[in-house]
Formats: structure tokens, C-alpha cells, sequence
């Protein structure tokens, strides 16, 4: 190698690394960004002087800004960090680029369980928690889709998007059918059906973002042994994981994140599958980097599919899920295609 190719080699490593560094600040610049953005974008736009000064004057804007839009900004964030991250998780513990909380029917069951929940307590039948209920159908939606996919000890990823729809089906159709049964006493229960954010207050915030912060952790301090496990479960066993607990405790831990963020949202389908994708294209396939970048991709993407709910149709809202299934579904074919290698 020449001197001139030699310099040449180092100079597009050291771009390469500086690129690697700024791609983080890149990403949390844009997170805050898209923040105040969204914060500011609905029926009544605001500057973000205004929103500044609007928590020192008060009055009805203040109102809008801090007690309606404001909690429904940060549900979306924080859902969006949700559903990514245990796309994440599941993609890694399962070995399959198509798998997340929507598609396996995770989404379906807890959403369902949360219906059944409600309807419980508005008809006086029985006093139950809502989010252990979306847990309990997340839990037996899941176990469904991998019971009817699984092929001897394999499970291969045609069975499991297929059986991922049969359940989320047969969910979404026991939601319908319950919602037709309750009539006018579970008004606005639909909104399960497709996801949205309307109506939320600080009080909806603290038990799914407890869920979420555990995740986090979780993900972060196991973070080598979900590498190890993307690789398959015979390499991670040889380098000395436990593979069944990583895989269990993460399936749970999933489950009932996702089942808490449901119970208040409903089903928003896509994020969970799209968002880990983005982040191993943009940081790499090590989970300590992209558990990072799902948390700050998956909080920007899905507020902003909020505000495109909120404000295209203006005044009429469309349900978010609607949103994210534009960008879901085609990525979901180019994914299936590059898989197929067709």
C-alpha cells in the first residue's frame, strides 16, 4: 500500500468514526426538536415563545398547551419508545426480523383484555385491574401465535406471521364482538381497535412509564447476552448465557410493557417492527447502542404520526393506528422481499 493510500485509508476511517460520535447528538437533537414541534402543532398552533411564556402568564392557552396537549405528547414518546423497544427485545430473543408486539398478536390480546376489563367494571360484574388483564390476553395471545407457529423446535418466520394474524384476528374480532355486546356502555371502546391519544392526562403516565424504565434497564444491563441471542440460541448456550431465562423474562417483561401502554392507547400496530430496523441501520447491530437509538427513534416517530393524525384531517382526527400502517405495511414488504431475496 502506497503512502497516498495509506492516508487516504486513515483519513475515511477517522470520517467514519466522526460520523459514528455525531450520529448520537444527531439523533437526540432531533428527538427534542420533533418534541417541541409536536408540542406546538394542533387546532391552535403555538410558537415555541409562547409555549415558554405561556407557563409564567397562565390562562386558557396554558391550559391547552400543559394540561390537553402536553400529557398526550409525552404518552405518545414514551409509547413510541415502548413498542420499539420490545420490538427490539423480541426481535433479538426470537431470531426474527419480523417479529413485534402487533404482528404475533401481543397488541390484539392485551387490548382485548383491557375491553374485557372495562366492561367488568362499568357493569358492575367484577372489580379488576385493567393493566392486569391486558397483561393476562397479551400473555395467552403470545403463547397462541408461538404454539400454533412452532414447527418441531423450530419456528419458522412464514408460520409466524401467519399465525400472528390468525390471533391478532381472532382478538380483534372477540374486541368487536364485546364492544357490539356492551353497546353504549363502553363508548369510544373502538379506539382500541386502531390506537389514539386523545383524552390522556399525567395520571395515565406513571405505570407504563414504570414498565418502560424497567425495559430500559433491563435491556441495557443484559445487553451482551441479547447480542449473543441474535446470534441463535446453540452459539448464545455455547458462550455461557442462560438462554431460557433471558428469553422468558424478557417475553414477560415485553408483554406486560406492552400491555400497560395498550390498556391506555389501544392498538397501534408497526412501530415495533419498523423502529429496531431503523435503529440497527443507523447504529449497528450492538443493543447497547441501538437500545438507545430505538428509545430516541421510536420517540420521535410515533409523536410525529400523532400530529399527522391530528392535524391532516383538521378538525377531524384520524386514529394514529392508521397512521403508522401507511409507514408500517410497505416497510413490512420491501423487509419480506429483501428476506425472500427476491
Amino acid at each position: 500500500m502506497t503512502l497516498g493510500q495509506r492516508a487516504g485509508s486513515a483519513k475515511g476511517k477517522g470520517l467514519k468514526r466522526t460520523g459514528s460520535r455525531l450520529l448520537p447528538v444527531f439523533l437526540v437533537f432531533t428527538f427534542f426538536l420533533t418534541f417541541l414541534v409536536n408540542l406546538s402543532l394542533g387546532t391552535v398552533n403555538f410558537t415555541p415563545a409562547k409555549i415558554v411564556r405561556s407557563l409564567v402568564e397562565g390562562g386558557a392557552d396554558s391550559y391547552l398547551i400543559w394540561s390537553i396537549r402536553f400529557p398526550r405528547v409525552v404518552m405518545a414518546t414514551l409509547t413510541g419508545m415502548a413498542l420499539g423497544l420490545v420490538g427490539n427485545v423480541f426481535q433479538s430473543i426470537m431470531k426474527n426480523p419480523l417479529v413485534d408486539p402487533y404482528l404475533i398478536g401481543t397488541s390484539a390480546g392485551a387490548s382485548f383484555g383491557a375491553l374485557l376489563g372495562i366492561y367488568f367494571i362499568v357493569n358492575s360484574i367484577a372489580f379488576v385491574s385493567i393493566p392486569l388483564m391486558s397483561f393476562i390476553f397479551s400473555i395467552v395471545a403470545s403463547m397462541l401465535t408461538i404454539l400454533i407457529a412452532r414447527k418441531g423446535t423450530i419456528i419458522p418466520v412464514v408460520h409466524l406471521v401467519l399465525s400472528g394474524v390468525l390471533v391478532s384476528t381472532l382478538f380483534s374480532a372477540g374486541s368487536m364482538l364485546l364492544l357490539n355486546i356492551a353497546n353504549r356502555t363502553l363508548v369510544g371502546g373502538h379506539i382500541w381497535l386502531y390506537g389514539t391519544f386523545s383524552g390522556m392526562t399525567m395520571r395515565d403516565i406513571p405505570l407504563p412509564l414504570a414498565s418502560l424504565v424497567t425495559l430500559f434497564i433491563s435491556a441495557l444491563a443484559l445487553s451482551r447476552q441479547l447480542d449473543a441471542m441474535s446470534l441463535g440460541e446453540r452459539e448464545a448456550k455455547g458462550l455461557g448465557v442462560n438462554t431460557e431465562f433471558i428469553k422468558w423474562y424478557f417475553y414477560l417483561l415485553g408483554s406486560f410493557t406492552t400491555a400497560t401502554f395498550v390498556s391506555k392507547t389501544g392498538i397501534i400496530g408497526f412501530v415495533g417492527l419498523v423502529v429496531p430496523h431503523m435503529a440497527r441501520m443507523i447504529v449497528g447491530p450492538k443493543h447497547f447502542r441501538n437500545v438507545w437509538a430505538t428509545i430516541l427513534i421510536g420517540g420521535t416517530l410515533l409523536p410525529v404520526c400523532d400530529t399527522i393524525a391530528r392535524t391532516v384531517l383538521n378538525p377531524v382526527e384520524i386514529p394514529v393506528g392508521i397512521i403508522t400502517a401507511f409507514i408500517g405495511a410497505p416497510f413490512m414488504f420491501v423487509l419480506l422481499k429483501v428476506k425472500n431475496g427476491s
